[in-house]
């Protein structure tokens, strides 16, 4: 292409237009100034080929304007057809394309393209939303076992019609107006299927399942096309136009048949559909054609967040149409409250989680979702009813059933795709996570078992704590999570060292103790368990999980005791306070005498609970031996380093203390320097290297040790310039062994000095003095202080240097001699 005039800008060299005193860009449709007001219109600054605008209020198009559109109008129609492209595009291979028609594009991973959701498919999850809300109206009038059944069997094919489209946008890029005529007709059926959706539960399933054939039908015609004009794409396409096309014919047929046969044939088009992923030949075009994992994690997001808003809007809109008093007010809390939880678990969960796509883990990632976001559609309806309980009653069967099962549903399906996730910055494994999620589902389904024991109000605490307990433990597992905005300001070590050593840039980041360093993108089955994630923690870490599983364990096994009315003797009947102090007493094997089991199967679970809470016992008691006898050392390390003579010699030096002044004996020292050094090929290393001490073992270590390094020829040091180490020396390791008497165990001490740390020509304070009775004192109160010995730094810097010159003219001398030679 011709170098464009100088006052084109870039946006003009993408096919901006600037026609006289305007310009207006193709992409975005914007007018702009190109000169001042007023001015006569530049023809030299005129894009060539580009089109000619006139119109009111705009200058007359000018002699090149004209000619140039005299050139473009000649391109035949015959090449605008054969290219398929604009006249821009085909004159410059612009990315412009027509809106009223273009050819789909196969759109994968492969192509390291990203895609990103579009404002249409955000419509059409708005659409699909409002189903949903119908579909859930109807479940809130039937909340009975048959009506949750009809609401799994219309639930399917709506999630199927949505998915199916999702699927399609996933893998093609189009938007021209045959194809949002077809997003629009499917758009419409879905508004039929919400509507048909009341009739379907009660009964009337005809009329949904017809719309839901027809709205098959527009997803075949999408493959249809996509085979037509996608020769690459034409084995995908039928392979899937096919599926759809069974799937709608199932759903076709069901229309015109008795209801038990409708009901058959939703199933046989679900399995369809549903088992099509699974197939041979589908996992092949898989590998083949990746599909955009982010682009389909962000669409299922975005469903998941619509529906959960659609709760949080139909709580509100509940109690807004019924005048209640404070008591509705705290109910609508605790339901919100649950509803925040389950976002936050989503989206800081599943969404903070990468997809194992090997082996399939899509696939599970993609089937868990169908009960998920069942569950949260159902949960919807019993948030609403929930908000309106008797606070002293117990919850009605059904709406408490509805409400905890759904709940259940939704925690054991996160566990489902949590099992084929891998959570970022986690500190513990997934399979933490993944039993945590399941776990959780089981004990609601008790709860729901139990509610009828408790009052409504004990029943929405219960089942809010549990939804709290779950956002708890993920931010114990996943404390830290990677910041945006600090990603380009990451710098790797190797760089930092190049300009310390080579541009002698001393500029440090600031000092960090290196048991806070963050791993990002550890492998799951190598990061911490719950065993050294307790011990490595704070004891208000082990207090707070030992307590939550106690409490835990015993509300699990209430639930279980009150499965059965009459299995504890002594009890109140039915009372879940009796049945969860009843667990408490057996856990701890205190029997009162009070309450004991009163059936076969009480004993059986009395038993169950005895060996669990012997276990839980003996696993409690070990963790907090462990950890209360890990040794605990005392040992103090003077904050700065310092150089001075010592016999004539420079001496590095610094001190150690036994604050705790117990017996300690056979202690030994050891000091590391880590050196920087960058190879001629610019490749960056850290090398440790040992610094020899006058002595590195003491028989008896009471008061304080002053450790001493020469820095004499035989020093790893004799090199570094002791006033700006930072270019050599990244950091001194001190490490410290011995054997504490009264603990009658190996004590270890670690502590990291920094070239800042480094003072020249300073020494430190005595503090060791002696009593009158006799008796030493050591003063940690001056345990850091240092005093500047006068003429000591420079008389230091200038033996260095002079040792310095003294070994290079010496290496000189040698090199002479061998040339000689």
């Amino acid at each position: 292409m011709a170098r464009l005039p100088d006052c084109c800008s870039d946006e003009a060299a993408g096919f901006t237009s600037c026609c006289g005193p305007y310009g207006r860009s193709l992409r975005r449709g914007s007018w702009r100034s190109a000169s001042a007001p007023g001015s006569p219109p530049d023809t030299a600054t005129l894009l060539p080929g580009a089109p000619t605008l006139t119109g009111p209020g705009l200058p007359p198009v000018g002699k090149a304007q004209q000619a140039d559109l005299s050139r473009t109008s000649r391109v035949s129609s015959t090449s605008r057809r054969t290219t398929g492209r604009s006249l821009p595009e085909a004159r410059y291979g612009a990315p412009l394309r027509s809106r009223l028609f273009h050819r789909p594009r196969l759109h994968s991973v492969a192509h390291a393209e990203s895609k990103r959701v579009t404002w249409l498919e955000l419509f059409y999850d708005l659409v699909f939303v409002a189903a949903f809300i119908q579909l859930g109206l109807g479940l809130g009038h039937h909340p009975t076992g048959a009506g949750v059944a009809t609401f799994l069997a219309v639930f399917m094919p709506l999630w199927v019609a949505w998915t199916g489209f999702t699927f399609f946008e996933n893998r093609f890029a189009v938007d021209d107006f045959v194809q949002r005529l077809l997003v629009f007709g499917q758009m419409f059926t879905v508004g039929a299927m919400g509507l048909a959706a009341s009739e379907a539960m009660e009964g009337h399933p005809h009329a949904f399942s017809g719309a839901a054939a027809i709205g098959q039908l527009f997803v075949v015609l999408m493959y249809v096309r996509s085979w037509l004009q996608v020769p690459e794409s034409r084995a995908y396409s039928l392979y899937w136009g096919g599926v759809f096309l069974l799937a709608a014919v199932a759903w076709g047929v069901g229309a015109f048949t008795p209801h038990a046969w409708t009901y058959g044939l939703w199933v046989v088009a679900a399995l369809i559909i549903l088992s099509a992923p699974l197939s041979k030949g589908s996992r092949q075009m898989s590998d083949e054609w990746p599909i955009d994992i982010e682009h389909l994690s962000e669409r299922y997001g975005l469903l998941t967040i619509i529906v959960l808003g659609e709760s949080f809007v139909k709580v509100l809109g509940g109690i807004a149409d019924h005048e209640g008093g404070m008591d509705h007010y705290a109910l609508a809390c605790v339901v919100l409250t649950i509803t925040c939880c389950l976002w936050w678990i989503y989206f800081d969960d599943i969404g903070g989680s990468k997809i194992r796509v090997a082996n399939g883990g899509w696939i599970v990632w993609f089937f868990g979702h169908l009960p998920l976001q069942m569950g949260l559609v159902a949960l919807g309806v019993a948030l609403g009813h929930a908000a309106f309980f008797d606070l002293h009653a117990p919850a009605p069967d059904a709406d408490r059933w509805l409400l905890a099962g759904s709940m259940a549903c939704v925690f054991i399906s996160v566990a489902i795709v949590d099992s084929v996730t891998e959570r970022r910055q986690a500190e513990l494994s997934d399979a933490a996570r993944v039993s945590a999620r399941a776990f959780t589902g089981v004990l609601l389904l008790l709860v729901a078992a139990a509610g009828s024991a408790m009052s409504g109000a004990t029943f929405l605490v219960v089942v809010m704590a549990l939804c709290i307990g779950q956002v708890v433990f993920d931010l114990m597992m996943a404390p830290f999570e990677t910041a945006q905005h600090d990603a380009a300001a990451e710098r790797s070590v190797a760089e930092l060292d190049r300009e310390r050593v080579r541009d002698g840039n001393g500029e440090r980041p600031p000092r960090r103790d290196v048991r806070e360093v963050l791993r990002r993108g550890a492998p799951s089955r190598l990061r911490r368990d719950l065993y050294s994630y307790l011990m490595e923690g704070s004891w208000m870490r082990l207090f707070v999980v030992l307590l939550f599983l106690y409490l835990a364990t015993n509300l699990l096994f209430a639930g279980l005791y009150l499965l059965e009315p009459g299995s504890i003797d002594g009890s109140r009947p039915n009372d879940f306070g009796d049945a969860f102090f009843f667990s408490v007493q057996t856990m701890a094997t205190i029997g009162y005498g009070a309450m004991s089991p009163g059936t076969l199967y009480g004993d059986v679970v009395v038993t169950a609970e005895a060996g669990v809470g012997i276990l839980g016992v003996a696993v409690a008691t070990g963790v907090m031996f462990a950890k209360a006898s890990r040794p605990g050392t005392s040992i103090l390390f003077s904050e700065p380093l310092v150089v001075s003579r010592m016999n004539g010699v420079p001496t590095l030096r610094f001190r150690a203390g036994n604050a705790r002044g117990n017996e300690v004996v056979e202690g030994r020292i050891s000091v590391t320097a880590i050196m920087i050094f960058v190879t001629d090929e610019g490749q960056h290393l850290r090398k440790l290297v040992d610094l020899p001490l006058v002595r590195s073992r003491t028989p008896m270590f009471s008061l304080s040790w002053t450790v001493m390094h020469p820095i004499d020829d035989q020093s790893p040091l004799r090199d570094c310039d002791l006033s700006d180490l930072g270019g050599r020396i990244f950091s001194f390791v001190v490490s410290f062994t011995g054997y504490d008497g009264t603990l009658a165990q190996t004590i270890h001490a670690r502590h990291i000095y920094y070239p800042e740390d480094v003072r020249v020509g300073e020494r430190f304070v005595d503090v060791i003095s002696q009593l009158d009775d006799g008796r030493m004192l050591i003063d940690f109160t001056r345990f850091h202080d240092t005093e500047v010995v006068p003429g000591e730094a420079s008389s230091i810097r200038d033996a260095l240097e002079t040792e310095e010159l003294t070994a290079e003219s010496e290496e000189a001398e040698a090199e002479d001699e061998s040339d000689g030679d």
